[in-house]
């Protein structure tokens, strides 16, 4: 009596034709056919769409990292503009211990690696790492930078910058000021 209840004895009791249990058998595979077709077709549209968010992501990324760039570029532009005419009041009274301690000041920033001031004979007059004072400005950066004629930012090897500033007197050059510094980086969203 308790073989007549199990589902596996009934169906061995029900006597199909063959044909119908090839259909069902054929339909049961045509079905997990057809659903991992529409499987496969989600997961690689899924796959689309995450590659151009990704890309969306990065072109976004690169977009606020430019416009970051260039905002920086023009706020250090002003920021060495201002420090120029600081260093020239005192170049032109000879006050170099007071262009030393500006020096001094800024290299306490981590980001600002050396600072230094050439006299237009390319001799570094002050600097914050005193083992280049008195030294030929070529040894430390590009002598062509003593030709800026206005206060420019160069990129290096590194990714070091190079804050150029000529210091400027009523008719003539003085001399050049460089900060090396280190730009601040435009961190991932998430980080």
């Amino acid at each position: 009596m308790a073989e007549k209840n199990n589902p596996l004895a009934m169906l061995q009791d029900t006597k199909l034709p063959l044909w119908i249990s090839v259909f069902l058998l054929i339909l049961l595979i045509v079905v997990l056919v057809w659903k991992q077709a529409a499987v496969s077709q989600v997961e690689q549209r899924m796959q689309e769409q995450t590659k151009q968010l990704e890309a969306t992501k990065a072109a976004i990324q690169a977009e606020a990292s430019n416009a970051l760039n260039k905002h920086s570029e023009a706020a250090h532009r002003l920021l060495g503009t201002s420090l120029a005419w600081a260093i020239r009041g005192e170049l032109i009274r000879n006050n170099l211990d007071q262009i030393d301690q500006y020096f001094n000041e800024l290299v306490k920033n981590e980001r600002i690696k050396i600072a230094l001031l050439s006299g237009m004979d390319g001799k570094v007059l002050v600097a914050s790492d005193k083992k280049y004072q008195g030294s030929e400005f070529g040894q430390i950066f590009p002598a062509a930078l003593l030709e800026a004629s206005e206060v420019t930012i160069q990129d290096t090897e590194g990714g070091v910058k190079l804050l150029v500033m000529p210091i400027m007197g009523l008719n003539n050059r003085l001399g050049t000021a460089v900060l090396s510094y280190m730009p601040e980086q435009l961190s991932p969203a998430g980080k």
